[in-house]
């Protein structure tokens, strides 16, 4: 059964009118998988989680949730649990009765109650917070009632949609990481929809970036960054500068591209797809200097237009041939100091290997 998807979504759709948010949508999510349904605000990523929990129906195709159809079959009877956005956590139930609600209401005795209960508050470790209200909880506590809610019930699928976005910055990153050992802990599969990309990539096993209703890309989060299809994929997963192109030739293991802004560019002919548009190039490949680089690399001359400061890093942002184009540099030393001010020339350049070909 390991290698049977515990998910199997095929030719889906929902309209709303004429308007369809999940058009023809075909996917599996395999058995234990954190599965993370990434893309912009009113993408379709949260209709296609209510389809699986049964709050939508579809307009066309259908869901198999281990092997079984889920036409027809409500909510409360299908082998999910869900967390929403805003908890939903009773105000006026402890947290230990939160998280027996649902146990009470489908008639499991009350030591079982007892025990699944204790065993759901320690996986999220809020052992002792039994007799807390929520009004007397922090935001990402609440949140860990919510998630140990839907826990206690051992659904074979956990929903969550954007079950972060409440939160500060420091305690998301703390939850992110509570999020993963938690799954890693109970063995089932989570699905997530969220529209933050960071999220995604340092959380999920699989990430499906969605657009219009669509599955633009399916994969590994590092094959999602370092070799994205499309334009679309490459913009939206991180910064990007991103160079128009088409074919000139290909043959005897190279690809030769002509470049807007570059001028002709020899790659190596691995993995061309079958109609190159652009190529892609991360802020993090690039190098910025302030004399031309060594032979071998591409590069570009500008003036620098922007340096941004983030701590670790800075973004050099550099006008160059009527674009502007963007370089992450690392900063060593807090005192050091910048090597490069507004205005002044400048090479950027990057290696061949580094440029992502884009179809589309």
């Amino acid at each position: 059964m390991s290698g049977i998807p515990i998910v199997r979504i095929e030719g889906l759709t929902k309209r709303f009118g004429e308007f369809a948010a999940v058009d023809a949508v075909s996917l599996e999510i395999p058995r234990n998988a954190f599965f993370a349904l990434l893309g912009p605000s009113g993408c379709g990523k949260t209709t296609l989680l209510r389809m699986l929990a049964g709050f939508e129906q579809p307009s066309e195709g259908r869901i198999l949730i281990d092997g079984e159809e889920m036409a027809g079959v409500p909510p409360n009877r299908r082998p999910v649990n869900m967390v929403f956005q805003s908890y939903a956590v009773f105000p006026h139930m402890t947290v230990a009765e939160n998280v027996a609600y649902g146990l009470k209401v489908t008639g499991v005795p009350r030591p079982e109650i007892e025990r699944r209960v204790g065993e759901a508050l320690r996986m999220v470790r809020l052992s002792g917070f039994e007799r807390r209200r929520p009004d007397q909880l922090s935001g990402g506590q609440k949140q860990r009632v919510a998630l140990a809610r839907a826990l206690v019930k051992r659904p074979k699928l956990l929903l969550l949609d954007e079950p972060l976005s409440a939160l500060d910055r420091k305690l998301r990153e703390e939850m992110q990481l509570e999020l993963v050992r938690l799954q890693h802990e109970v063995g089932i599969t989570f699905v997530i929809v969220t529209h933050d990309q960071g999220e995604a990539l340092s959380m999920a096993t699989h990430v499906a970036v969605m657009n219009q209703g669509r599955v633009l890309q399916i994969s590994d989060p590092r094959t999602l960054y370092e070799q994205p299809r499309s334009r679309f994929v490459a913009d939206f997963i991180g910064q990007v500068n991103v160079f128009e192109a088409r074919r000139v030739a290909a043959g005897d293991g190279e690809l030769r591209l002509a470049v807007d802004g570059i001028g002709e560019l020899a790659l190596p002919d691995e993995r061309p797809p079958e109609k190159v548009v652009a190529v892609a190039v991360r802020p993090e490949k690039m190098r910025v200097s302030a004399v031309p680089p060594e032979e071998g690399r591409v590069t570009i001359a500008g003036r620098v237009g922007q340096i941004a400061y983030f701590g670790d890093h800075s973004r050099v942002f550099v006008e160059a041939r009527g674009r502007r184009l963007v370089c992450i540099r690392h900063n060593r030393s807090r005192r050091e100091e910048p090597s490069f001010r507004e205005g002044d020339p400048c090479y950027l350049s990057f290696r061949p290997e580094d440029a992502i070909l884009l179809s589309s």
